[in-house]
């Protein structure tokens, strides 16, 4: 088992991104970006090979992407309408990611057998995932799923992204002040 921190993203524009492993040295690199068909996301090793890949097939409300490791495909990805807990199925490994996307606390698991596990941690450089990785072989692909529905998770939570203002606050004094 290793332990692996990826940055979160607070900007949905952001195309890079960084994942650590557990003494802080880079493990991965994430680029790419997301939103139109065949836009693709790559995650790279520290020397520059790409170890796998995310490329967006279809676009809309319920987007599918593709999940590629080591240029052979190995999965899909598609987002679905949930309820509360959100439930996402990798077609082809049989892969089911359960949690909440927008808090970050999610699993991926094959049948009864847990292979992720991703927690929001907050350090003092900023704000990360803690993924807790069972197979270090897929650690790429682990790397790539949290990466994917961080960006979703951005995209599908907009509020996230508006910080409050000074006229916000002052709005949310005078209704309190009002209803007293």
């Amino acid at each position: 088992m290793s332990r692996y921190f990826l940055t979160q993203q607070h900007n949905t524009n952001q195309r890079e991104n960084r994942a650590y492993n557990e003494d802080f040295s880079i493990a991965f690199n994430i680029s790419g970006k997301l939103g139109s068909k065949n836009d693709v996301l790559y995650v790279y090793d520290t020397q520059g090979v790409e170890q796998s890949r995310i490329r967006q097939v279809s676009y809309g409300i319920l987007p599918r992407f593709q999940l590629l490791y080591q240029d052979k495909y190995v999965g899909s990805i598609g987002f679905n309408f949930a309820g509360f807990n959100d439930v996402i199925f990798v077609r082809y490994l049989n892969w089911v990611i359960t949690g909440e996307i927008v808090s970050g606390k999610y699993r991926i698991r094959h049948g009864r057998k847990k292979l992720l596990e991703v927690n929001p941690v907050e350090f003092p450089d900023g704000l990360f995932y803690q993924l807790d990785v069972q197979n270090d072989a897929q650690a790429s692909v682990h790397v790539a799923i949290a990466a994917l529905l961080d960006r979703w998770g951005m995209k599908k939570n907009r509020s996230l992204l508006k910080l409050p203002t000074r006229s916000t606050k002052y709005k949310y004094k005078m209704a309190t002040r009002i209803n007293q």
